[in-house]
């Protein structure tokens, strides 16, 4: 008959030796699963800075925008104060 303390050591080695390629797998896979990741991050990194380009054209652009618009309505505003400041000057 066969022992059982050498039936549960060879069981053991086994299901040892089994969890041990397991995790090599696994460690394998995980390496060129982060190879991808990395691929991926470098192509939004890459992309995120063409839009900084982009991102700041259309800052220069709106702070010209806001600097037009608001001499105009600088302008304006004292267009309407010349007005408003004869006809005060002419009903006293």
């Amino acid at each position: 008959m066969i022992d059982i303390e050498l039936f549960l050591k060879v069981i053991f080695y086994i299901s040892l030796i089994i969890l041990v390629v397991a995790g090599v797998v696994l460690v394998i896979k995980l390496i060129f699963t982060l190879k991808k990741v990395d691929g991926i991050l470098d192509n939004v990194d890459h992309k995120a800075n063409q839009l900084n380009g982009a991102f700041d054209i259309v800052d220069n652009v709106t702070g010209a925008i806001n600097g037009v618009s608001g001499k105009i309505a600088t302008a304006i505003y004292d267009t309407v104060n010349k007005f408003t400041d004869r006809k005060k000057d002419k009903n006293e």
